[in-house]
């Protein structure tokens, strides 16, 4: 009896994160904007949760996690900012600025 118990502690070592986390529906949401939020296609929501039509308030869904966050690792920086030439790191014992 011991070996399963032990084979089930080994096994959720090996797993270092989740691959799904659990949605719960709020009223007024859909599919789209949930998908939105956890950077998964739409579509690819629909197929995972079995959806035929619009979502229901307290329905749970099942959200890749994996896959948002590759989607989030792949996304282009747009918000990178360049720091100007007068607040650039100076060398030590030296005042910026400073002229002899």
């Amino acid at each position: 009896m011991a070996q399963p118990a032990q084979s089930i502690a080994q096994s959720g070592q090996q797993s270092t994160a989740p691959t799904q986390k659990e949605h719960v529906v709020v009223a007024g949401e859909t599919v789209e904007q949930i998908a939105k939020n956890y950077d998964v296609p739409a579509k690819y929501l629909r197929q995972l949760n079995k959806l035929s039509g619009p979502v229901r308030p307290h329905q749970k869904l099942r959200i890749p996690m994996a896959r948002a966050a590759v989607a989030s690792a792949l996304r282009p920086v747009t918000s990178a900012k360049t720091m100007p030439a007068s607040t650039a790191p100076t060398p030590a014992g030296t005042t910026p600025g400073a002229t002899k």
